[in-house]
């Protein structure tokens, strides 16, 4: 017997899967990724030396006629092969995307149990396909828009460590700022047109930019980058990610679910600036949630101005006493745990 993880084509889909199988690990249960061809998956999973298969799928909906038939053709190729890894004693976990499907498809019909997790606060279209087959459906955000099937709220779960290092005590003004390994241009450009006021409020500022903007973001800070050379650091990329998170204050970060539950866990404030293109706009409701609690404040891009920018950090500055034990009081389970134990692997 073996634990199938499968879905892939983003990290979101990813992460989650990994976490877990790190706890698989500890248990000696064997593990395999089925996951997408878009290459992500397989440089992240070769670093950590898991077994896994690529698969070639593609999008269906909103294709043209030879984009649908492609869709079809891939889809039928990649279940195929999912008959010659995947054996009835095995149990699967979806995390979405169309990586998912074959997985999904040949486990329904040879009788393995199908387990299903949704990271987001919109269920997308591939779970809520096989969501009403699953066993049962992990869901990271209690008020799941689509939900369906046997519904459990699990939480989204993240690495061991950030449960360990848990929250921040003091203050000395470090403001982190994410953009994730793509970075976000719009966050990027209100903290260059912002920096003149962000060093008015205080902070000391380590802003990452993402690996591809990193150029043009030094180019745009220009003679600012020695002006405030001991208050700014700008970063393409971040190794001890969880480490840095627990030193800020205050984060700002785009909202997919592992940013909010990673920040959640650390019960750290946070600036959420959600991106106005996700599907059916989940990333503004995964923060939600965290806004109901006290924990954090929305800005939506289509309101980012410097002005909002900088008049909800300092909000979050002056009253972070008041998130922090708003976030504390509200705190994580951990997700793998619940997962595992409902899957029969306590």
């Amino acid at each position: 017997m073996k634990v199938i993880f499968a879905g892939g084509g983003t990290g979101g889909h990813l992460y989650p899967a990994i976490s877990i199988a790190e706890k698989l690990a500890q248990k000696h249960i064997d593990f395999h990724f089925m996951v997408s061809d878009r290459g992500i998956e397989a440089k992240i999973l070769s670093g950590l030396n898991y077994s896994y298969t690529e698969q070639k799928v593609s999008a269906f909906m909103g294709q043209s006629i030879f984009g649908k038939i492609k869709a079809v053709f891939n889809m039928i190729g990649a279940t195929i092969k999912a008959f010659s890894i995947i054996n009835k004693d095995d149990k699967i976990i979806l995390t979405g995307g169309f990586a998912s499907a074959p997985s999904a498809i040949v486990g329904k019909l040879i009788g393995c149990e199908l387990y299903l997790h949704e990271q987001n606060s919109v269920m997308g279209l591939v779970n809520r396909t096989f969501a009403q087959i699953s066993n049962k459906v992990f869901l990271s955000f209690n008020d799941t828009k689509n939900a369906r099937g046997n519904v459990i709220v699990a939480g989204n779960p993240i690495r061991e460590i950030f449960y360990q290092l848990g929250g921040k005590t003091g203050y000395n003004g470090n403001l982190l700022i994410l953009g994730g390994s793509q970075g976000s241009r719009k966050i990027n450009t209100l903290l260059v047109e912002a920096i003149d006021k962000l060093i008015d409020l205080g902070f000391n500022i380590t802003h990452q930019t993402g690996a591809k903007l990193y150029d043009e973001v030094i180019i745009a800070y220009g003679d600012k980058l020695d002006k405030y050379k001991n208050k700014l650091s700008v970063v393409a990329y971040i190794d001890d990610i969880a480490k840095r998170m627990h030193n800020a204050d205050i984060i700002i970060s785009r909202s997919g679910a592992g940013a909010i539950f990673e920040i959640r866990a650390l019960e750290c404030p946070a600036l959420y600036i959600p991106f106005a293109q996700a599907s059916e706009n989940h990333q503004y409701y995964n923060a939600l949630e965290v806004e109901k609690l006290g924990g954090c404040i929305i800005l939506e891009e289509n309101n980012a101005t410097v002005d909002t920018f900088i008049d909800s950090l300092s909000k979050l500055k002056n009253n972070i006493d008041d998130f922090r034990s708003n976030l504390k009081s509200n705190k994580l389970a951990n997700s793998c745990d619940i997962i595992l134990r409902e899957v029969n692997f306590e």
